[in-house]
């Protein structure tokens, strides 16, 4: 429930509860009119509107966790070969998708990733900002309300985030002000975690690869 809150939107939302009610409404109707042996043909017509509400948000459910699987394997692939121009193409067209849905911090990170390794270092930076700005904003949140949520998560997620800006600025850096051994140092300068080891040494290959040709 937890995540299909996180997924949509709140129109969607509220078309749902909507739709639930409305539907809880008419079925207390038909019980009414089979007691009273009443004509329920005409009854019966109205739960298509219900149908369609709670219908169409469940739709959007289904083709949002198509995405997200679709976006795990484009960006496995990228990783696995970041010069396959189909896999970055499909990935970049599912982070459009997905984008636009991201509300929490770990969904917001996961699109500053996606971005970094498209190439797009300041919209990387940018949904890093953005999800370190939302950690923070949960995390003030939860103080007022005493809600809990597990350290460790919330932490991974911030941290994460750093590291994901860390690297987009390197990326995003002007070759023509640094030399080959100043680059590679500030490279190995940034510490990721286990899990951006693979995304750091795609940035590093471009970022170093990038400078070859700008020196040729």
């Amino acid at each position: 429930m937890k995540e299909l809150m996180n997924d949509l939107h709140l129109y969607e939302l509220v078309l749902l509860g909507l739709g639930v009610l409305l539907f809880l409404i008419l079925s207390a109707g038909l019980v009414y009119y089979i007691v009273k042996k009443e004509e329920i043909k005409k009854l019966l017509f109205f739960f298509l509107i219900p149908i369609l509400m709670i219908g169409y948000p469940s739709i959007q459910e289904f083709s949002i966790s198509k995405d997200k699987i679709a976006f795990t394997k484009y960006h496995d692939e990228v990783i696995s070969n970041p010069k396959d121009s189909l896999a970055k193409q499909r990935l970049s067209e599912v982070t459009e998708k997905l984008q636009k849905r991201a509300k929490t911090p770990e969904d917001i990170v996961r699109i500053s990733e996606a971005k970094l390794l498209l190439g797009k270092s300041e919209e990387a930076i940018k949904y890093a900002d953005k999800a370190i700005q939302k950690q923070e904003e949960e995390n003030a949140e939860e103080q007022v309300t005493g809600s809990i949520t597990d350290d460790s998560i919330r932490t991974k997620t911030a941290v994460k985030a750093v590291q994901l800006k860390n690297l987009a600025e390197i990326q995003n850096i002007n070759i023509e002000e640094v030399d080959k051994g100043t680059l590679q140092n500030q490279l190995k300068s940034i510490k990721v975690s286990r899990e951006l080891e693979a995304v750091k040494k795609v940035v590093a290959k471009k970022t170093l690869q990038k400078y070859r040709r700008s020196n040729n």
